[in-house]
């Protein structure tokens, strides 16, 4: 295509041939070939003369003389201005055909097709990494402490400690650990028998309490005399045996006293687990325990601890590969099978397009406006002239061409009738 300063050179050049042509045909139109030329071209230079004056006078005074109804488009730009601005506003983008566009467009899967594409993208990946670790470096830990500290102690108050207590007596039993449990009270039983003092301690308090029995006649005869005969050492030496015995025996696999022993308690532990006396107790307890703790402090101080561990693990960005981006991706094909999500989302963004450009489409011819008036008409006229130019140059080049063609067949009708 060719360019508009060599277009207008062209329709320059075209009155230049045309008035070359009539000035050198002039002395032969004596003849009837010089004459047919002479008609041509003068017929062609007044075409494109005249075609020239209508071109000009669009956009300026010809020859810079003040003809009247010249220089249309500095003297109309009031007029011309307020027409772009109503053929923008009204035609090339009036509201209604905008929103049908709008509302044909998927934005919604346009969006996530983007997203989609582009999430491996190095800058996506920098962005996303710096995201994160600004957003859990900006959490307001103060703020949160508080809210998840009164959570935990509201749900630890209401939980009831009575079934875990029961749950934990059946627990010792179907797990041996009530077994375990005795096994380790008759280890301990068996090394503080076997110690030295042990057997002055048994002496002394069977001692006492035998001297403590009060009987009459020959039985108190008869206990004298076995104290006369006893001392503490071999009282202590008798029952320490008689003890030895028995934890051995209740340590033996299939023991009628071990049996007894587990059977008891097992009842006992289960029937205290069960008391209401002993469950009250502990969710009291329980309770005093959560009065006095100072949940806030200690919830800040974990959060903040697992912050700093999140963000020291996030520091070479691995994460994002590793962990965010394969994240990102299952939203994204989540939201885009959900067909009725798609759907409200699409309306949504139509919707809120469709109210900005109703509050806002004044702006439009308001800018326009604002665009043209900062031209003066010289900017203006140049800036109209460079993207129709070239065509009205065209209508110079071809007033000159169509005015030889139309004086060629006028001069060769007059020629003819004479």
């Amino acid at each position: 295509m060719a360019k508009p300063k060599q277009t207008k050179k062209a329709a320059a050049w075209s009155l230049v041939v045309m008035g070359a042509g009539f000035a050198a045909s002039l002395p032969f139109q004596g003849v009837p070939v010089g004459k047919l030329l002479v008609g041509s071209f003068e017929a062609g230079l007044v075409g494109g003369l005249a075609d020239w004056f209508a071109v000009t006078a669009l956009f300026r005074h010809p020859l810079g003389i003040p003809i009247p109804h010249t220089a249309l488009l500095p003297k109309n730009r009031d007029k011309m201005t307020e027409g772009l601005v109503s053929a923008v506003e009204n035609n090339l983008l009036n509201k209604d055909s905008i929103t049908e566009k709008i509302a044909d467009f998927k934005a919604a899967e346009t969006v996530l097709d983007t997203l989609t594409r582009e999430l491996h993208n190095d800058g996506i990946k920098i962005m996303i990494d710096t995201l994160c670790k600004r957003i859990l470096a900006g959490l307001p830990l103060e703020q949160i402490a508080p809210l998840v500290a009164r959570e935990i102690k509201s749900q630890a108050g209401a939980f009831d400690l009575g079934p875990i207590l029961e749950r934990a007596a059946h627990q010792m039993t179907e797990r041996g650990y009530d077994a375990k449990a005795l096994d380790y009270g008759l280890k301990q039983a068996e090394e503080w028998l076997v110690k030295p003092e042990t057997i002055m301690f048994l002496g002394e308090s069977g001692m006492k309490a035998i001297s403590g029995i009060q009987m009459n006649g020959l039985m108190q005869f008869a206990m004298n005399a076995f104290l006369g005969y006893m001392n503490e050492e071999r009282l202590g030496g008798i029952l320490q045996g008689y003890l030895f015995d028995r934890v051995e025996d209740m340590k033996r696999e299939g023991s009628a006293l071990r049996y007894k022993v587990l059977d008891m308690v097992r009842t006992q532990t289960v029937r205290l687990a069960m008391s209401e006396a002993m469950q009250d107790g502990i969710n009291s307890w329980k309770n005093n325990m959560l009065e006095g703790w100072n949940a806030e402090e200690t919830v800040l101080n974990k959060l903040t601890e697992l912050r700093d561990k999140a963000l020291a693990a996030m520091e070479d960005g691995h994460y994002v590969d590793t962990y965010a981006l394969p994240a990102i991706e299952r939203v994204l094909v989540d939201l885009r099978a959900d067909h009725e999500l798609m759907t409200s989302m699409n309306a949504k963004i139509v919707d809120g397009v469709t109210t900005l450009l109703e509050k806002n489409h004044s702006k439009i011819g308001k800018l326009v406006r604002e665009n043209v008036d900062k031209m003066d008409n010289a900017t203006l006229v140049s800036m109209i002239e460079d993207k129709v130019g070239q065509d009205l140059q065209w209508i110079r080049i071809n007033g000159a061409v169509t005015g030889f063609v139309i004086g060629i067949a006028l001069t060769a009708l007059q020629m003819a009738l004479a």
